[in-house]
C-alpha cells in the first residue's frame, strides 16, 4: 500500500516526538464535499512505543464528529505502549480545543481505565464509550431527549437506525484494548442530528472474509454487508461462518436513512460507502480507518407521516425477495461440495480426491461455476490430497480462482496448506 505522508504530521527522530497538527479547518466536508481521506489521513497508525504530541491549537474551525475520532486514536496510541499528549486552547471559542472540552474528552483515560466512567459532556454535544449494554441503554436515551419534541414515530425510527449500528458495533467492532464510542450533536439553526459510531475492531472485509473468502476489497465488503443475511456476529467461529445466522437489521436500517432522505457513510479500512436517498456509491481512499465508523446525518422533520411499522414490514418483504433471488442465483452459479460427505473427518484418500476432482469439479468449472468446498468437522486433510483435489481447478481458474473457489470452515493448519496451494498455483 502506498504510504501517505500528510503534510501536518511530523515525524522526529527516534528519540524525540510524533507531532501531530490538525489543520485551521477539521470538518468531514470540504468545499461542500465530503472528503473521508483529507481527515483520515492524519491518523498514523504506525507509533509504537514513542513519544506522539497532538496539537489542536491551530484549529480553529471543526465538527464534533471527526474531533471525536481522535478519542479512538489516543486509546490506540496508549494500547501501543506510547506516550501521549495533547495541546489545546479552550479559550477559543469555537474551535477545535473547546469543542474537546466541550465533549469532555479531556476525561479519555478516565474512561478507559474505569469501566464504570463515562464522559461528563455538554448535554447537547454527548460523547460516549461503548462497551456494554448499560452504555448502550444511555446512548438510546440520549437520542430520545434530542427528537422528544417530535412525534412518536420519528423517535422509534431514529431510534431503531441508531439502535442497529450501536448493536453492530457492539457485537462486530470489538477490541478488547479499545472500547467504541458514539458521538451526536443536533444543530438546531439546520435542524439537523448528525452522529458517528466508531470502533477500531477488525474491520468489516476480514469480517466477511472468513464466510465470504472471495472479497477482496474494502468497498466491496462494506456494499454486501448492507445485503440481507450477510454479516454474521461475533459470538464464536461457528456464528460469523454461517450465513443463516445473519439478520436484515444493517439493510433494514440503511434503507430507513434512505426514506428519511438522510445520509449515511460507512468507511471500513479503505473503503468509503455512501447511502444516500437516491443511490449507493462507493470509492477506495489512499488513507484508511483501522476499524469501522459510521457518520449519518437527517434533517429533522422533513419526512411527514412517518409509520415505522408499517417501513419496517415493507423493508422485511423485500429483503426476503432479495434473499430467495440471492440463494436461487447461488444455487445456479454455485457448485457445493461437503468434503466430509465424501471423505469422513479424515480426508486422505488422495486417488479419491483425484476422481472427484475429475468428475465434479472439472466439469463444474467448464460450466462457469464457483466451487464452495466446506471442510466443517474435517479433523485431517494433508498437502498431498488437496493438491491432488485443488491444483488443476486453480490452475484452471487462473488469477480468478482467488474468486471462484470459496473454501468454507476449514481449520487453520487445512487453510494455511491450501492457501499455500493458491500461491504455488496462481504464479
Amino acid at each position: 500500500m502506498k504510504q501517505w505522508y500528510h503534510p501536518n504530521i511530523v515525524f522526529m527522530s527516534e528519540t524525540e516526538a510524533t507531532i501531530i497538527k490538525l489543520p485551521k479547518t477539521f470538518r468531514f466536508t470540504y468545499f461542500g464535499e465530503h472528503d473521508f481521506h483529507r481527515i483520515l489521513s492524519l491518523f498514523d497508525w504506525t507509533p509504537k512505543d514513542k513519544n506522539v504530541v497532538i496539537n489542536f491549537q491551530e484549529c480553529k474551525k471543526a465538527n464534533y464528529q471527526p474531533l471525536s475520532l481522535f478519542v479512538l486514536y489516543v486509546w490506540q496510541l496508549k494500547a501501543n505502549g506510547c506516550n501521549v499528549e495533547i495541546i489545546y486552547d479552550p479559550e477559543k471559542w469555537g474551535s477545535a480545543s473547546e469543542m474537546w472540552v466541550s465533549m469532555g474528552a479531556t476525561e479519555l483515560f478516565d474512561v478507559l481505565d474505569s469501566p464504570n466512567n463515562n464522559f461528563q459532556s455538554d448535554g447537547h454535544k454527548p460523547l460516549l464509550a461503548v462497551r456494554n449494554s448499560s452504555d448502550f441503554r444511555v446512548a438510546l436515551g440520549k437520542v430520545e431527549s434530542y427528537v422528544d419534541e417530535f412525534d412518536i414515530e420519528y423517535e422509534k425510527t431514529l431510534r431503531y437506525v441508531i439502535s442497529e449500528v450501536l448493536y453492530n458495533t457492539l457485537e462486530h467492532g470489538r477490541n478488547l484494548k479499545v472500547p467504541s464510542l458514539i458521538q451526536f450533536n443536533w444543530y438546531e439553526t439546520e435542524n439537523e442530528l448528525s452522529f458517528i459510531v466508531a470502533d477500531l475492531g477488525i474491520g468489516i472485509k476480514e469480517h466477511l472474509r472468513q464466510a465470504y473468502p472471495q472479497i477482496d476489497s474494502d468497498v466491496e465488503a462494506i456494499k454486501y454487508a448492507l445485503k440481507p443475511q450477510v454479516s454474521g456476529t461475533f459470538n464464536g467461529k461457528k456464528n460469523y461462518e454461517a450465513k443463516n445466522n445473519a439478520g436484515v437489521g444493517l439493510f433494514i436500517s440503511s434503507n430507513i436513512i434512505r426514506r428519511l432522505s438522510a445520509n449515511m457513510f460507512i468507511v471500513s479500512g479503505n473503503g468509503v460507502v455512501h447511502i444516500s436517498p437516491t443511490d449507493i456509491t462507493g470509492k477506495t481512499i489512499e488513507s484508511c480507518w483501522k476499524g469501522t465508523l459510521v457518520y449519518v446525518t437527517i434533517n429533522l422533520g422533513i419526512v411527514e407521516d412517518l409509520n415505522l411499522q408499517k417501513m419496517m414490514s415493507e423493508l422485511r418483504e423485500k429483503a426476503m425477495e432479495e434473499i430467495a433471488e440471492r440463494t436461487k442465483q447461488e444455487k445456479e452459479e454455485d457448485f457445493y461440495l461437503n468434503i466430509q460427505n465424501y471423505f469422513s473427518r479424515y480426508a486422505e484418500d488422495k486417488g479419491r480426491a483425484k476422481k472427484i476432482r475429475d468428475e465434479k469439479l472439472v466439469p463444474a468449472i467448464a460450466e462457469g461455476k464457483t466451487l464452495t468446498i466446506d471442510f466443517d468437522d474435517v479433523v485431517s486433510a494433508p498437502h498431498s490430497f488437496l493438491n491432488a483435489l485443488l491444483a488443476t481447478p486453480i490452475r484452471q481458474y487462473g488469477l480468478a480462482a482467488y474468486k471462484k473457489i470459496k473454501i468454507l470452515n476449514a481449520a487453520t493448519e487445512i487453510r494455511e496448506t491450501i492457501d499455500f496451494i493458491f500461491d504455488e498455483n496462481t504464479q
